[in-house]
């Protein structure tokens, strides 16, 4: 609005100031105090303005109505396609009983955070799975149903025992409470259990994003193959954008994201890049007799033969005046230079000091086999280059060892089988995708990754932690076992916990960084 009084000007223009941009306390020049609770589409508009005007930010917020904002995001990030502005506007969103299928699909995406209800500190019940419309349409409802109520019930019934046996493994001695040792028995009996949930139970995810990854994520799950993602993108969409429908200017005031997510729309790229992929690959694809299960949980794939050299090199780079070419030529001069110079850059680091950000120019694969439930936590680690597999049953399961302790192997081997035949049958029906839902956390999944060494040392140091669940450190110690064996140099900076599971600590409390 024109007639606006303005904020008052600063004392002192040259000085230093930081504020919170979402919620502003200020003055206007006729003594009246105000408080400014920018929409996000306006907190971007206030910023990217910071380029070519010379105005303070607090100006900026309340010189841009929600129409101007609009306006801006129409001409510069919608018409000319400058994105970056729209990653300053950034939005929390809860989502309620969705699959566990389907929050991995959207902690796919990479520069976004998130919380998910955890299967260590909560258990879950047979009311809350998953039926997707088209298996309840089909001949196989029944069945699917029967396997839901199977791995349920045997889940629910497992845990009182399994708890009981942790009590007699695990006495306290931590001098815990009593409350938080039970909180312990609690996390310990369903991390042992965890493995018995299908796929499809529902959990509850908190994401936090701004409006270009918003974009994608929403644009992604309504080009998905499964119905439920398509549904939810639908829902995301709307939450965010506004129903189609919903006048213009009632948007701008109602929702967070009106105008940046005006294309979040499904891509026909998306919906057929992988159809194309799959009929140009198949004719390449050897055919399998038997499919191995007793597959490494970790095996590298690629290696960086040299890592120490790259790192040194770089180090190099950066203390002095020289070419990273130069450099290089420097250290295959002096073949001890580079565990020299890698020592100083990491014998000192601290407990909870990531190392220097030079490793990240050294790069590896793995190809990962481990069950679902490790895999979901694995998946979780963002900065590297991810390719999944769909979930299948080929690839076998793990077994607890709580399962042989309480003679109960038999049984949990029969609620596997009957959660694989209903796979098959699904599979036989065309649901590849939906099948996912029905089969357990135990059954293994494929993954290949390529990460910086830097990321390395922060996944080995988190999951190999005594706090963590006992498959996923496993996978953590057989990938640092992989450096170890051809670059020992690196990989005795690394803190790896290369303990057994039988010294798992409590859960209570900071997670190690690895002894």
């Amino acid at each position: 609005m024109s007639d606006k009084i303005k904020l008052t000007p600063r004392t002192n223009p040259d000085a230093r100031r930081m504020y919170w941009m979402n919620r502003l306390e200020v003055q206007r020049e006729d003594g009246t105090a105000e408080e400014l609770r920018p929409t996000p589409e306006v907190i971007a508009v206030a910023i990217a303005k910071c380029s070519r005007f010379d105005t303070p930010f607090d100006q900026n917020l309340d010189d841009v109505s929600l129409e101007k904002a609009a306006e801006f995001h129409e001409k510069w990030v919608v018409g000319y396609g400058h994105s970056s502005v729209a990653e300053h506007a950034t939005c929390s969103v809860a989502i309620e009983n969705i699959s566990q299928v389907l929050a991995k699909i959207i902690e796919d995406a990479r520069l976004a955070s998130y919380t998910e209800k955890s299967t260590r500190y909560q258990p879950f019940s047979r009311s809350r799975m998953y039926v997707p419309p088209i298996v309840a349409q089909s001949r196989l409802a029944a069945e699917y149903n029967k396997v839901a109520d199977l791995l349920f019930g045997f889940y629910e019934e497992l845990r009182q025992p399994v708890a009981a046996l942790m009590r007699e493994r695990f006495p306290n001695t931590d001098e815990l409470s009593e409350k938080q040792y039970e909180a312990q028995i609690r996390g310990r009996a369903l991390d042992a259990t965890r493995c018995i949930l299908p796929a499809g139970y529902l959990t509850a995810l908190g994401m936090t994003a701004n409006a270009r990854a918003w974009e994608q994520v929403i644009s992604k799950l309504l080009s998905h193959p499964l119905e439920e993602a398509r549904i939810v993108g639908e829902e995301l969409k709307t939450i965010l954008r506004g129903p189609a429908d919903q006048d213009a200017n009632a948007a701008l005031y109602t929702k967070a994201l009106p105008t940046l997510l005006k294309y979040a729309d499904a891509k026909p790229y998306l919906q057929r890049v992988l159809t194309d992929v799959t009929i140009a690959t198949a004719p390449f694809v050897p055919i399998q007799e038997t499919v191995q299960t007793d597959l490494p949980r970790a095996r590298m794939t690629r290696d960086d033969a040299w890592a120490e050299m790259r790192v040194a090199a770089a180090l190099m780079m950066r203390t002095s005046r020289i070419s990273y070419e130069e450099a290089l030529e420097a250290l295959q001069q002096e073949p001890k230079a580079s565990g020299k110079i890698l020592d100083a850059a990491l014998a000192n680091r601290g407990a909870h000091d990531a190392p220097v950000r030079e490793l990240e120019h050294a790069v590896f694969q793995h190809e990962i086999v481990t069950d679902y439930g490790a895999w979901k936590d694995i998946q979780r680690h963002r900065m590297c280059t991810q390719t999944n597999q769909l979930f299948g049953t080929e690839l076998g399961y793990v077994m607890p060892d709580e399962m042989r302790i309480l003679s109960q192997a038999d049984r949990y081997a029969s609620v596997m089988k009957k959660a694989d035949e209903l796979y098959h049958h699904m599979l036989d029906e065309g649901m590849a995708h939906e099948a996912q839902y029905i089969i357990p956390m135990a059954y293994r999944k494929r993954m290949l990754v390529s990460w910086n060494l830097r990321e390395l040392f922060h996944f080995i140091e988190l999951r190999s932690g005594i706090k963590g669940h006992p498959e996923y450190r496993r996978v953590a110690q057989e990938v640092w076992r992989t450096l170890e064996d051809t670059h020992p140099t690196i990989a005795k900076y690394i803190r790896v916990d290369l303990r057994g599971n039988e010294a798992t600590t409590s859960t209570v409390g900071a997670k190690p960084k690895g002894v």
